[in-house]
């Protein structure tokens, strides 16, 4: 395994596709996350598999610098608007071994600001210490990188982990958004998470919309930025414009109400 990995990365193998973030309220993207994949033929295309992989073999750090380099340059090269969400695993912050400015340089080279640039931190792996982690984010913010929580919920630590790091953003775990309609405890859920954000002066994301159902009910609930397959699927190439269908749909449920 550690030579395929080895390989995947020698070979610069990864493709990256792009998911909008809608401004619902405004009615715009107000950027894209970057999803990586290995190569299409192998298992290694899932990204849980790949990325488990390059860990076990102790090559996420490498990997996770490839990803980036790809993400940035084809983000720039589409001249896609607004902001890019990077998926930054918080054990390669810490690692001593990983290169130091390496994201800034990844930035700068593709003629970029890092102002647009958002560094997500996953609940789903585990967080080191919140102090330590908090230092090495400073030094992105430093740069004007924007921090955000990803998969909020996933994990045990996700409020205290907000508490301490204190992000610009934070994106609720699909887990709460499927079939929010349908249970009264995700409801609540989400409407506490939507007045916490607003106290912590922080934006939430809703990613993992997949029905008009699901999205409808965030909207009610005071949504203003959403992700999902309902709206948009991750592509090489995505979409550059606010699907207007979406306030369509919102206004034949109510005359039909």
């Amino acid at each position: 395994m550690y030579k395929i990995i080895q390989n995947i990365i020698r070979d610069k193998k990864i493709t990256v596709v792009f998911q909008p973030i809608f401004d619902i309220t405004n009615q715009t993207i107000v950027g894209y996350e970057a999803l990586s994949r290995g190569p299409l033929d192998s298992i290694y295309y899932a990204p849980d598999v790949l990325f488990k992989a390059a860990t076990d073999c102790g090559l996420l750090s490498e990997l996770e610098i490839l990803c980036r380099d790809t993400a940035i340059q084809q983000f720039a090269h589409l001249q896609l608007e607004g902001k890019l969400f990077l998926n930054v695993s918080p054990l390669v912050l810490l690692d001593k071994a990983h290169p130091q400015g390496e994201t800034i340089k990844l930035v700068e080279k593709a003629g970029l600001d890092c102002r647009r640039i958002v560094i997500e931190l996953s609940e789903k792996y585990p967080f080191p210490n919140a102090e330590t982690l908090s230092l090495a984010l400073a030094k992105y913010r430093e740069f004007g990188f924007d921090v955000a929580i990803d998969d909020l919920g996933a994990g045990y630590s996700g409020l205290k982990m907000w508490s301490q790091l204190r992000p610009d953003i934070v994106k609720v775990d699909r887990y709460f958004v499927e079939s929010c309609h349908l249970d009264n405890f995700k409801r609540k859920f989400l409407k506490a998470i939507f007045e916490l954000a607003k106290s912590a002066q922080a934006k939430v994301v809703v990613e993992g919309i997949e029905s008009f159902e699901e999205y409808e009910l965030l909207r009610q609930l005071g949504m203003s930025y959403a992700q999902g397959f309902y709206l948009a699927k991750p592509n090489a190439n995505p979409i550059r414009h606010y699907p207007q269908w979406l306030e369509q749909d919102s206004l034949y449920l109510k005359l039909n109400a």
